[in-house]
This record gives structure tokens, C-alpha cells and sequence, in this order.
């Protein structure tokens, strides 16, 4: 297994959809006892993360916790137990990490797109606090309403480890069009993405040198990155790889959800054996 530190970013706090439920968005069934949230789990584990951080505010993370827990397995690490005496020793747990947008961030630049910057962020530096050893390389961005094939993104798990920026792509479109389509980021990517947003999230014009803001913008261009997309702030990332997939459902509209549901994909979407995903199981 690669010594690839490659940690997954996924992106709750600050999602639209259409579904105005009292609970969120991510936790809509895509299967029996199973979640979109959970569905998105076990993709970053086939796409061989080193660990899982979920970014959602306070008011939802404990319910994503009680139903998602905090440890899943590696799918690698499950599939060469099968061949191994006593293969459970073999399994390798990934942890699950549950970080809030900062409230100093929050209505000022708290974007959708400000949640996979945030979760990089504190990916990168608890992380780096253990050891430089364990300092992220990149980090995989996978969205709760954007269904994959998990056994397709394995078949690609190596290229998308090898080559960042890394894009998946369907009907020639990516995260960079505004589809919540899986993706790989660099540090320099963060770091681009996020000048993005802060440079465009003053409230006052910007004083003459030496003096302290004082006049306010219009309100058309208050908080302008407040209302970015996922296209406005990775548009213009640089090209990267791009790998085309064959089945994808866009789930933040009520007739992509329908579409899913009624698809190949949807019918024999289930939920995985407890050896992979503790929590959620029925009693």
C-alpha cells in the first residue's frame, strides 16, 4: 500500500439542496439503512484515503456521528484479509473526524466551497502537529449529493493517488462546471481556491494607508464570495488530469434524486457489510 498521505475532505456545512428538510440534505436514503453521507464514506475508502474529515457545523454534526461513528475500514486492507490467516488483523482502520466552519468565518465567507478549504485546513495542520511524517500530500474532495460507482472509482485509485490536481468528469463536465463531482487537490490548489474567497469578501472599501475602513461597499458587493459556487471558486483551477466516468447522479435536485433511484446504479446500491461501516447497522 502506497506511503500516500491523502486524506478526504468531505463537504457538508453550507450545501444547498432542494429537499427543505428538518434534518440534512446528506443524510437522505440512497439505499435501505443507508445514507447519501455514508454512501460517500465508502467511496473515499475505495478511493484509498488515510482518513475521513467531515466538515459540519455543530447543529448536524452529532447526528452524522451517531449514525456514522468515527472509525471505518480500509477497502484495500479488507480485501487482502480474505486471503490471510485470521485476515480481521489485517484490517486497517480509518478515522472519521468531524470539524465545525470556525464561527469567526461563518456569514462572512462560509460558501459551500469554503467548507472543502476549511477541512483541508485543519486536515493539514492537526496532522502536522503528530509528526511532519504525517503532514497530507493532497486531499480527496468527495460531496454527500454527488453519487459514484465505488467500484469504478477503485479501478481508477491509483492514477487519482498519482496526479493532483485530479478531476472526475462526466458528460465532459467536472467540479470546475459546478457539479459536486468528486476531486483531488494540491496545496497550491488550497491555496488559490482560497485567495479566491477571501479577496473577495471585504465588507468596506479599502482605506487610503495608515487608516482604519470606515465607508461601507454597496450592498451588491458586501460579501460577494458569500454567494460563489463550486464553479466561481475552482473554475479557474489549472487543467490537472481528468478521468470520465460512467455513472453519476447530481442528488441536490428532487429529479436527479429521481433519476438515481430509478438507475442501474440505485437499484443495487446497498448498504456494505458491518466489517466495513460500523455504525448504522440495523439492531
Amino acid at each position: 500500500m502506497s506511503k500516500l498521505n491523502m486524506p478526504a475532505i468531505i463537504p457538508v456545512a453550507g450545501m444547498n439542496t432542494e429537499f427543505g428538510m428538518e434534518w440534512d440534505a446528506s443524510l437522505i436514503p440512497v439505499g435501505i439503512n443507508y445514507t447519501a453521507l455514508e454512501a460517500t464514506v465508502y467511496e473515499c475508502l475505495h478511493a484509498g484515503c488515510t482518513s475521513i474529515w467531515i466538515v459540519a457545523n455543530d447543529d448536524v454534526a452529532p447526528l452524522l456521528r451517531h449514525r456514522l461513528g468515527e472509525y471505518a475500514t480500509d477497502i484495500d486492507s479488507t480485501t487482502r484479509g480474505r486471503f490471510a490467516t485470521y485476515g480481521s488483523d489485517k484490517h486497517i482502520e480509518v478515522p472519521i473526524y468531524y470539524a465545525p466552519i470556525h464561527p469567526k468565518h461563518r456569514g462572512k465567507v462560509d460558501n459551500y466551497a469554503w467548507s472543502v478549504i476549511h477541512g483541508a485546513n485543519v486536515a493539514y495542520w492537526i496532522q502536522t502537529m503528530f509528526s511532519r511524517w504525517t503532514r497530507p500530500d493532497q486531499y480527496y474532495v468527495s460531496f454527500p449529493m454527488g453519487m459514484m460507482d465505488p467500484k469504478e472509482v477503485v479501478g481508477h485509485r491509483s492514477l487519482l493517488r498519482k496526479n493532483a490536481p485530479f478531476y472526475f468528469s462526466h458528460n465532459g463536465k467536472t467540479v470546475k462546471d459546478g457539479l459536486p463531482l468528486s476531486f483531488v487537490i494540491d496545496p497550491e490548489e488550497w491555496r488559490r481556491a482560497k485567495h479566491v474567497i477571501t479577496t473577495n469578501s471585504a465588507y468596506y472599501k479599502m482605506p487610503p494607508e495608515g487608516e482604519m475602513p470606515s465607508e461601507l461597499l454597496p450592498k451588491e458587493e458586501r460579501r460577494a464570495s458569500l454567494s460563489y459556487g463550486l464553479e466561481d471558486v475552482f473554475g479557474e483551477g489549472p487543467a490537472g488530469t481528468k478521468q470520465e466516468m460512467k455513472s453519476f447522479y447530481d442528488l441536490t435536485t428532487w429529479s436527479g434524486y429521481g433519476k438515481f433511484i430509478s438507475s442501474e446504479l440505485g437499484k443495487r446500491t446497498k448498504r456494505p457489510n458491518t466489517n466495513t461501516m460500523y455504525r448504522g447497522r440495523n439492531k
